[in-house]
């Protein structure tokens, strides 16, 4: 698939043959439960096209999100598969990122504004979806925007901080993980003051989280996490952005901080019947066991309390990020 992909947009037919991928896209991946390797077709074939097939699946799924013509689900659906997206793309540009960011906090903000109520993670489930995804986004590509001074501009003029301080506190329902991650950019580029209330260091995933993603566990979906398939990691592999490649706001005051966990911390940390189940799934794709340690170290900043949870795992330590934080198999990133 990968190839022939490759050959429409040398024969300049790929934006042709996209449309029929995006329709099919539509109807059964981002309907599909946490579908785990199919969308990488679509992010290479938006890869070959940035300013075409590129900006256009991003503006889909922003119209997804944004559209109350689509039930909850899809629309939680749509705004996880967009911030993975972002994220994780690197041939988007930051204006375009902070484009497509725009849309989403003014969704947020229209939203919040209509709201009088308290927290209620079913009945604004939306919302909070959108909410993580705008800070999901910015723990990759803050750095990127604020580096160039229009976008700077733009970003500090975005109602963010009117949104997380809101009653509906998304704060509170949000991944715990993503919220540290983004509460400690933000300071450090003093995008908005961060008070004490505003502090999340070691908060294990709370009853308010788990219940914003129901049984779905929406919220913890962003598909773009990397691909483990070998081969099919050779094509996305070049055009993907590794947790690892990140610089965040901090990173010049926390030089001497560890950036990654050894393979023993990863194994001391999922148990060892995490790993051999974990193991014996990868050797059946034929993947290099170090290999996939080692990658496992630095791509994500995926909640390693989602994973210890599905796997009947004793929690072990609180939440840390990104070197502490391990990408879900499943893959329930976020």
């Amino acid at each position: 698939m990968f190839e022939h992909l490759t050959f429409c947009n040398s024969v300049g037919r790929l934006r042709k043959v996209f449309e029929t991928l995006l329709q099919s896209f539509e109807r059964t991946v981002l309907t599909a439960y946490k579908s785990k390797f199919a969308q990488f077709v679509i992010f290479y074939a938006c890869s070959l096209d940035p300013e075409g097939c590129g900006m256009k699946f991003a503006d889909v799924l922003a119209d997804i999100f944004t559209s109350n013509e689509f039930p909850p689900v899809k629309r939680m659906s749509a705004v996880a598969y967009l911030a993975s997206y972002l994220s994780r793309a690197k041939f988007l540009s930051a204006s375009f990122v902070l484009k497509m960011l725009q849309r989403l906090v003014e969704w947020c903000w229209k939203y919040s504004e209509n709201q009088d109520g308290d927290i209620d993670p079913k009945v604004h489930r939306v919302f909070y979806s959108g909410c993580q995804a705008i800070m999901y986004v910015l723990c990759f590509r803050m750095r990127s925007m604020m580096n160039i001074p229009r976008l700077k501009s733009q970003l500090f003029l975005m109602p963010i901080e009117g949104i997380l301080k809101h009653p509906l506190n998304p704060l509170k329902v949000c991944l715990p993980s993503i919220v540290e991650e983004f509460l400690r950019q933000a300071k450090a580029a003093r995008l908005f003051t961060v008070s004490e209330t505003f502090i999340f260091n070691d908060l294990l995933e709370s009853e308010l989280s788990r219940a914003f993603g129901g049984m779905e566990r929406l919220d913890m979906f962003f598909p773009f996490d990397p691909c483990l398939l070998r081969k099919s990691d050779g094509y996305i592999r070049s055009h993907f952005i590794h947790w690892s490649m990140v610089r965040s706001m901090y990173d010049d005051s926390d030089d001497n901080e560890e950036e990654s966990s050894s393979d023993e911390d990863v194994e001391n940390y999922m148990g060892e019947e995490a790993a051999d189940a974990m193991a014996e799934s990868y050797e059946e794709h034929h993947l290099d066991l170090d290999e996939f340690h080692y990658s496992l170290n630095k791509m994500s900043i995926t909640p390693k309390n989602s994973l210890n949870h599905r796997l009947g795992v004793e929690l072990r330590g609180a939440m840390k990020m990104p070197s502490r934080i391990r990408p879900s198999m499943s893959p329930e990133s976020l």
